[in-house]
């Protein structure tokens, strides 16, 4: 279970899931090709991230009805409030957790499908085209 937790840690902290120091981010929607410290590439293949954004979807969504539904079922608050301020929500929290979604599904894909050894990481080095 602490290895699960350590995992979920360097996500939530949007760091690299091999080495844990690398920051994956290095700009609001931008991230790094490969771990600054390690060289781990974040992105293992095409649309490897499809799945952060199914994470994004399904956390705002259950938030946004957690919140709205219990309030819309209190007949004493008016409806047009309600809307108001969710309605706007429904952009603003998976904007918001856009970083958080793809830290979780890294830590998440790397608990269930680690390097499975140094040849693997070495075969994926290279491979790596580095234009500066």
């Amino acid at each position: 279970m602490s290895r699960f937790m350590t995992f979920l840690k360097r996500g939530l902290l949007l760091r690299c899931p091999v080495c844990g120091k690398g920051h994956a981010f290095r700009s609001p929607f931008k991230m790094y090709e490969r771990c600054p410290i390690c060289n781990f590439r974040f992105e293992r293949e095409e649309g490897y991230f499809s799945s952060s954004m199914a994470i994004n979807l399904v956390i705002s969504e259950l938030i946004i009805t957690a919140v709205v539904v219990p309030l819309a079922a209190t007949p004493s608050i008016p409806l047009v409030p309600l809307l108001i301020i969710g309605a706007p929500m429904t952009v603003i929290l998976p904007v918001l957790l856009y970083h958080h979604s793809h830290g979780l599904w890294m830590a998440m894909d790397h608990y269930l499908h680690p390097i499975n050894t140094p040849g693997e990481y070495i075969a994926d080095l290279d491979n790596q085209h580095l234009y500066r």
